[in-house]
């Protein structure tokens, strides 16, 4: 199989596998992010493409919020990428950006190292911001009985520590610390204008909430 084959395959297999997903990391999710990666790498011609692609339509097989066992998960994805004929050396930096993609309780210990680690994690994070993403917290949110907001004052909201577990809390604690943490300036430029239209949602919505809209 050749790159484009391979590629072809694997879109396919996961378009299958995310079919049941409803919580916002479902195949158009995963659809968006492989986009975003694509675009971002279209200004890297030096970077291993296929790593790029092939991480960011895998990068959410074994996440622990879709499968209940991760590690299981993990080695059903490497035994995918070998039955594909992928070299090892390929399969462990596809692993090694899967694994640096993830925002597990606010971290993640391992970091991006190579470029094709660090466009597959800010592709992955440009899904979280802006109008889609609030699209995905409210969705996460009612697929996990989260409410939308219980009423803290924003100060409260802003220093981010002890909030309640609510939609409009998670925006403090995660959606709007993002556009910081992006690697490539193609990744910084789009997530511009996505992080000022949450925070536009944000006033919009204390407004309405208080009555004053």
């Amino acid at each position: 199989m050749n790159h484009r084959e391979i590629i072809h395959s694997i879109q396919n297999e996961m378009k299958k596998f995310f079919t049941q997903e409803h919580t916002g990391h479902d195949w158009y999710h995963i659809e968006r992010v492989w986009k975003n990666a694509k675009k971002i790498a279209e200004h890297y011609p030096e970077a291993n493409h296929l790593q790029i692609e092939l991480s960011a339509l895998l990068h959410d097989r074994y996440d622990h919020k879709i499968v209940s066992n991760v590690e299981e998960a993990k080695l059903e994805v490497r035994d995918l990428l070998v039955q594909h004929g992928l070299p090892e050396d390929l399969i462990k930096k596809i692993l090694y950006s899967i694994d640096a993609v993830g925002f597990r309780n606010g971290k993640n210990p391992l970091h991006p190292i190579s470029i094709e680690d660090k466009i597959v994690q800010d592709a992955d994070r440009l899904d979280a911001i802006g109008a889609i993403a609030i699209a995905r917290t409210f969705v996460y949110s009612g697929a996990h009985q989260r409410p939308i907001y219980t009423g803290e004052p924003q100060d409260v909201l802003e220093n981010a520590q002890d909030l309640e577990d609510t939609a409009i809390g998670h925006f403090y604690e995660k959606l709007l610390t993002l556009s910081d943490t992006l690697h490539t300036p193609e990744a910084r430029e789009i997530a511009k204008g996505r992080h000022e239209f949450m925070k536009d949602y944000l006033t919009q919505f204390f407004a309405e909430w208080e009555g004053l809209k």
